[in-house]
């Protein structure tokens, strides 16, 4: 596994992103966050409370889902309920995403595991998409006593675990050489 992130590394080197990364070190908005002390802590610290709020949302839903938490709801309430705090967390997380690599373009445009993280981030998005509409749908037909399907609690139990290997992966970049 570490010989595949090394040598994926070493492939990211060798493209264009390497010179984009330098690129972006020249930007006045990475001068501004690398030139004051405390932007880069402020962009962590919202980066990971929009983290918070986004998988949070997600874990409620997913266990409401489950069958879990909140069955005095119906879904459509609980969808109704979780769903801005993932969307609306997901714009912090990029805008905040985008600070941090503009602070710190080389350590994150040739690092395998932050590719790694934006695939999952990516496939997360995508399932959540189709995910949220179904449990919606699911809501509007049974009402209180609506019930998941299999399908339905499989991509619950997906997207939960999918969130938890994107925080696993942005704990991770820290750590990989470039």
């Amino acid at each position: 596994m570490f010989d595949l992130l090394f040598n994926l590394t070493d492939w990211l080197r060798s493209t264009f992103l390497l010179d984009f990364s330098f690129w972006i070190t020249e930007t006045p908005l990475s001068l501004f966050m690398v030139e004051n002390f405390w932007n880069v802590p402020l962009a962590q610290v919202f980066h990971i409370l929009a983290i918070s709020a986004a998988f949070g949302a997600t874990l409620m839903l997913s266990l409401r889902v489950l069958g879990k938490a909140g069955t005095h709801q119906t879904l459509v309430a609980s969808a109704d309920r979780y769903i801005r705090w993932t969307w609306w967390g997901l714009l912090v997380i990029v805008l905040s995403g985008v600070l941090m690599i503009t602070a710190e373009p080389i350590r994150n445009m040739v690092n395998a595991v932050f590719w790694i993280k934006m695939i999952l981030l990516l496939v997360v998005v995508a399932l959540s998409l189709g995910f949220q509409k179904k449990v919606r749908a699911a809501g509007l037909v049974g009402g209180i006593e609506a019930r998941a399907s299999g399908g339905l609690k499989t991509s619950a139990l997906l997207i939960v675990v999918l969130w938890a290997l994107i925080m696993l992966c942005g704990r991770w970049i820290a750590y990989v050489p470039v």
